[in-house]
């Protein structure tokens, strides 16, 4: 392989570790569900990890350049993924749920992850600076594949580190001790998050 490429791999390497040592939301919801079981939080991980791959695949086909001339569109789109997060800030406050009963919930956990990251019109604009700013103009699609591929496999390596450690039993044990107090950690974390994006896009107006 390439001397250049490797470099421009190794790179985007780097930005997407950079990313994922950044709090979000991505990382919220795979620490909330990891805190319920592992088997949670790895599916939940899942979930982020194939919402990843969507939004590379939509960079490569061009759509966040309509995100750019359509700057509503995207809006309308974090404005919807505000509205979520601060749904899930809701939950988290009203559960009283035990953590042996939450375990259960993987098939949602799945839609969760996915949901948190396909609401995140970012993720797209995320991929195409990517794409722009390390990759040629007129670079093959097997190298452009080959980045999704990498990015993608690394992203939910990364995901399901962080369900790991906190799906570890010293973090398994602290939450059924302290589910309440936790929950509402979570859940004021998410509407936080969600107000912070309102904000932002709000902004942009």
């Amino acid at each position: 392989m390439p001397e250049n490429i490797l470099t421009t791999l190794l790179a985007i390497s780097t930005i997407n570790m950079l990313a994922w040592l950044t709090p979000g939301p991505n990382m919220l919801v795979i620490i909330s569900a990891a805190t319920q079981s592992r088997k949670a939080g790895y599916i939940t991980a899942l979930g982020v990890g194939f919402g990843g791959v969507i939004w590379s695949l939509l960079a490569l086909s061009g759509i966040a350049i309509v995100f750019e001339l359509l700057p509503k569109a995207a809006l309308a789109l974090r404005l919807f993924g505000t509205g979520y997060l601060i749904w899930l800030g809701y939950k988290a406050w009203q559960s009283t749920t035990p953590a042996t009963a939450l375990a259960r919930t993987t098939p949602a956990t799945f839609k969760t992850g996915l949901m948190v990251m396909m609401t995140n019109p970012k993720a797209v604009l995320y991929f195409g600076s990517l794409l722009t700013a390390f990759v040629p103009p007129h670079a093959p699609l097997w190298l452009l594949l080959l980045i999704v591929a990498m990015g993608s496999t690394q992203a939910t390596l990364q995901n399901l580190i962080t369900a790991s450690v906190f799906s570890a039993p010293p973090v398994q044990r602290w939450f059924k001790a302290s589910h309440r107090g936790l929950q509402r950690l979570f859940g004021t974390l998410y509407i936080a998050l969600g107000l912070g994006v309102a904000v932002d896009a709000t902004r942009k107006l």
